[in-house]
């Protein structure tokens, strides 16, 4: 299998295992199918190890840039004791030819886009927004003054 997406491998493992790595436990079974994923999308993929546990958020999956890579970490671990793991790890291959670091800068990107959506989503934002082009030099100096008074009631109040 090549030129692989995050969520096709997480299929495929689910697929040949019967493991769904995005349920919310701690069952032996799941916990080692999810190191498996994860040690595939950070050695493999190249993905960043926060950019993993997004994917796993977007999934169902409740999960923290640490607790990745502990489970990367302990990975070789499992594999050790669990054969089937190295099995289904080994129906995969990648090609070192393709940029799969793509996959990693387009989930910052879209992070980077639903933060800005959050903010623009703001009240204030949405006031000074409607602001006609001819009036910005008044407002912007309304808003110095108003915060030079903050400054002024804080020191005197001190």
């Amino acid at each position: 299998m090549n030129n692989l997406y995050p969520i096709d491998i997480a299929d495929k493992i689910k697929e040949l295992s019967g493991i769904n790595v995005f349920r919310n436990t701690r069952e032996r079974k799941v916990v080692e199918h999810r190191a498996l994923l994860s040690y595939i999308l950070r050695h493999n993929l190249k993905m960043r190890w926060t950019n993993i546990a997004l994917f796993y958020e977007n999934n169902g999956k409740r999960m923290h840039h640490a607790t990745v890579m502990f489970s990367c970490k302990q990975y070789p671990t499992y594999k050790k004791f669990n054969k089937k793991l190295k099995e289904v790890q080994d129906t995969f291959s990648f090609k070192d030819n393709l940029n799969y670091d793509q996959i990693d800068r387009i989930h910052y990107l879209e992070n980077k886009c639903n933060s800005c959506e959050t903010k623009l989503k703001k009240p204030l934002v949405k006031l000074v927004r409607d602001i006609p082009e001819d009036r910005f030099e008044d407002v912007e100096k309304q808003i110095a003054l108003l915060k030079k008074s903050w400054d002024w009631k804080k020191t005197k109040s001190v």
